[in-house]
């Protein structure tokens, strides 16, 4: 392989997320932190079904009626795929510029770039989605004020879309449906051929809008 073959290549997938085989344990000092950072899909559904499940009914119940609430979720679905894909891209992947931002940037995502197929750390841990949910829902409740219940609903829906659609991505083999493949095929193109594209996870649309 030539020099700029090699530079091309290490643009696209850099040192900090280039895939290794096997599984890391982060915290080897602090039990409670390693296992805090490990999660399994059941627990996300166990902590989010519910929680979108009391986003709509608290909907219906500061009086906004089935019909708009159903398009406020619908809103929060669409919204959440345009959310995932800026925060994928300007927050878990920044480039890292000192070694705090390098620690940062790893903590937060490189550690799934660099091992990708660890199952424990497939989905966002609920330390980390808790407070985060939380935090914007108080950003979305003084935009909308009640009208948040029904648009967040929705906006939890597509996050826990989004977390199975990526467990799935990484431990199962393959799909039998040609559109899940693609998304599959698309999510394993920004891990293996190029960090700089591909960062719809759920879905390649934004992907499309914005030629990444």
């Amino acid at each position: 392989m030539n020099t700029t073959a090699m530079n091309t290549r290490a643009e696209a997938i850099p040192p900090h997320l280039s895939p290794q085989r096997g599984e890391l344990i982060m915290f080897r000092n602090n039990r409670l932190l390693e296992r805090l950072s490990r999660i399994r899909p059941p627990t996300v559904l166990a902590v989010f079904v519910p929680a979108t499940a009391l986003s709509f009914y608290l909907s219906l119940h500061f009086g906004t009626a089935l019909l708009p609430s159903a398009g406020l979720f619908l809103a929060g679905v669409l919204f959440w795929s345009l959310f995932e894909y800026v925060f994928h891209r300007f927050v878990f992947h920044f480039y890292p510029q000192t070694e705090f931002q390098r620690r940062l940037q790893f903590t937060m995502h490189g550690v799934h770039h660099q091992y990708p197929n660890d199952k424990d750390r497939l989905v966002m841990p609920i330390t980390v989605s808790i407070p985060l949910t939380l935090l914007l829902l108080a950003l979305y409740y003084w935009v909308l004020g009640d009208l948040v219940w029904g648009f967040f609903s929705g906006f939890l829906a597509g996050y826990l879309a989004y977390d199975m659609m990526h467990y799935a991505i990484h431990h199962a083999k393959s799909f039998k449906n040609p559109i899940l493949r693609k998304i599959r095929s698309h999510h394993l193109a920004h891990h293996f051929r190029d960090t700089r594209k591909g960062y719809g996870v759920s879905t390649p649309v934004w992907d499309s809008v914005f030629r990444t």
